[in-house]
């Protein structure tokens, strides 16, 4: 009896350093992917595709007459608890969120949350 609760106890305790080595792997590397930290305005859209690889969507946005390209690269959204206050992701009807780029002729004019309503719904 005494031994079949020390492997228990053995058996529990291995599973949770599973887990837990699991819990901090795994969202390391899926957040390796995108790094909006390397995005500067002019950057052209092929550099922009070679350095981040394809977005998961595209969509176009007509502002004001001006075509503008819409690149959404997922990103882990690390602030769940600063969104109230605003962050620069955008959340899509699959529930996840993404980082959106936009091009106006093949060039980077801006990104983010914010840039994207602004492209969508303009201010009269």
């Amino acid at each position: 009896m005494r031994y079949l609760l020390r492997r228990r106890l053995l058996w529990m305790a291995a599973c949770v350093g599973i887990a837990a080595t699991l819990w901090a792997v795994v969202p390391t590397a899926q957040a390796d992917g995108f790094n909006p930290d390397l995005l500067k305005t002019g950057m052209a859209l092929p550099d922009v595709v070679q350095a981040f690889g394809q977005p998961i969507r595209m969509e176009w946005v007509n502002q004001k007459g001006t075509p503008v390209l819409f690149l959404f690269y997922p990103t882990e959204d690390r602030f769940s608890l600063l969104r109230p206050f605003g962050n620069d992701l955008v959340t899509l009807e699959d529930g996840r969120t993404y980082t959106p780029l936009g091009f106006v002729t093949e060039i980077l004019a801006g990104w983010g949350k914010k840039f994207y309503d602004q492209a969508r719904f303009p201010q009269p």
